[in-house]
């Protein structure tokens, strides 16, 4: 099974997470609210197409390996990845116009840690788990 497509969407999404890390840093949100709806908004879409892709062929295609172990990750992995794209969901829709971030200002900032968090994570842990399983 070829995994080169998931580890380069990951690095595309790494590369919107590094974005919002970059834009948040300053604390400014006056200057960069709109860039970060933005690009809250484009990670969105980058993982949609990620987890879609995983739903739809990688998932599907672990859980029918003769390989028990690969098949019980996968399953564990899947149940976790709806509460991440759940999670994932509530945010953008809280946060992804200047005007909502502006308006919930005192909770942005932790919100957004969180959740780039949990992403960066929930990759790391397929990377270094799932994925070396797959042969």
């Amino acid at each position: 099974m070829e995994l080169k497509n998931y580890m380069e969407q990951h690095d595309r999404i790494r590369e919107e997470l590094e974005i919002l890390k970059t834009l948040c840093k300053n604390r400014d949100l006056e200057q960069t609210a709109s860039e970060i709806a933005l690009h809250i908004s484009s990670l969105a879409g980058k993982l949609k197409i990620h987890l879609s892709s995983e739903d739809q062929y990688l998932y599907p295609a672990l859980l029918r390996s003769a390989d028990s172990k690969l098949v019980n990750q996968a399953e564990e992995y899947q149940r976790e990845m709806g509460n991440l794209l759940a999670l994932f969901t509530e945010f953008k829709d809280k946060y992804n116009t200047k005007i909502k971030i502006l308006s919930e200002r005192d909770s942005f900032f932790g919100e957004i840690e969180k959740i780039m968090r949990s992403i960066v994570t929930r990759m790391e842990k397929e990377e270094s788990g799932l994925y070396r399983l797959v042969k």
